[in-house]
């Protein structure tokens, strides 16, 4: 009689390419995932605020200064030549105070806002600032006790600006 034929032995699992390939794909995923809980845990955002009550009473007294604008029915026009800034402010019954802030702010780079103190010669007001040429600015007009506010963005290649209560722009 003759025996039957031998059949190989296979090897262990362990020596095995397969079953450690399958086992490394959830252990790269589970390994990838402890490393991203402790970046985002050991590290803070810059853009992330985390007081918001503060944020939500600034843009409450933002609004709350616009309706005061609005109730006062003033409007301001707003010309800058050069190096200097003309603005004429307009409004029923309204006396004028004698000096206005204007803040000009960039929309990217904090570095280029700039803070003019613009001062009445009786008619209108008048003030001196350097600003690079091409650049777009939101603007912002209020007189030294911040009761009201005047808003508005200035695109690039305006000389000319109406400025009206809740920053709704009209520029020339």
């Amino acid at each position: 009689m003759k025996s039957p034929p031998e059949t190989p032995h296979p090897e262990p699992w362990y020596r095995q390419f397969w079953p450690w390939f399958l086992i490394a794909l959830p252990l790269t995923a589970v390994s990838a995932s402890m490393v991203t809980i402790y970046l985002a845990t050991t590290r803070s955002h810059s853009m992330v605020v985390d007081d918001y009550a503060r944020i939500g009473l600034s843009t409450q007294q933002r609004f709350e200064r616009d309706q005061r604008a609005r109730d006062l029915g003033l409007s301001a026009s707003l010309t800058l030549s050069g190096s200097s800034a003309a603005l004429e402010l307009q409004g029923p019954d309204f006396t004028n105070p004698p000096v206005l802030f204007l803040t000009l702010s960039h929309p990217t780079q904090p570095e280029k806002d700039r803070r003019v103190e613009l001062v009445s010669d009786g008619t209108r007001y008048l003030g001196q600032i350097e600003l690079p040429e091409a650049e777009r600015w939101y603007i912002q007009l209020e007189p030294t006790d911040l009761s009201w506010r005047l808003a508005g963005e200035f695109p690039a290649g305006l000389t000319r600006l109406e400025l009206r209560p809740g920053g709704n722009p009209a520029g020339r």
